[in-house]
């Protein structure tokens, strides 16, 4: 595998990140939705929200991340871990992958009542790319909080 993003032999524009996978790269632009700011390459927060049915339901920050698994991969996988941090008693979550899912290749499931996983539960025969929406509502003190975390998944041929 040669890492085009280190040698510069990519063809991504200067708005857009060079992702390594494995025998190739991807070029990936991560912008933020109006009334949300960058405050990080990656994470996107907030600004205001109208009511507070807007603010329960638009995420307070999205986040994106980007994992790169090879097509011999053992299902089920846990790929994919979310909670809040910190972690406080009474915390309650509840996972959704809202989006890019509808092959069904994805799942989650709770581990505790505020830790979460996002597993591949089938087997991805060919190199194929995701890009899931998965949502995080934490349940804390009698208020619901919205958190996104949009999780590029790039599924490469494996490496004899």
């Amino acid at each position: 595998d040669v890492d085009e993003c280190a040698t510069g032999t990519h063809n991504c524009s200067s708005a857009e990140t060079c992702y390594n996978i494995q025998g190739s790269f991807r070029c990936l632009s991560f912008e933020c939705p109006s009334n949300y700011r960058k405050v990080s390459d990656m994470r996107c927060e907030r600004i205001s929200c109208f009511n507070y049915l807007d603010c329960q339901n638009t995420p307070v920050r999205i986040t994106y991340y980007q994992l790169n698994f090879q097509t011999n991969i053992v299902v089920p996988a846990h790929i994919f871990r979310i909670g809040p941090s910190p972690a406080y008693a009474g915390d309650n979550i509840i996972l959704t992958i809202n989006k890019g899912n509808e092959e069904n290749y994805f799942s989650t499931r709770r581990l505790n009542s505020y830790t979460g996983i996002v597993y591949l539960q089938r087997q991805v025969k060919e190199p194929k790319d995701f890009l899931l929406d998965v949502e995080m509502k934490l349940w804390r003190q009698g208020t619901y909080t919205t958190f996104l975390a949009k999780i590029y998944i790039f599924i490469t041929a494996h490496a004899y």
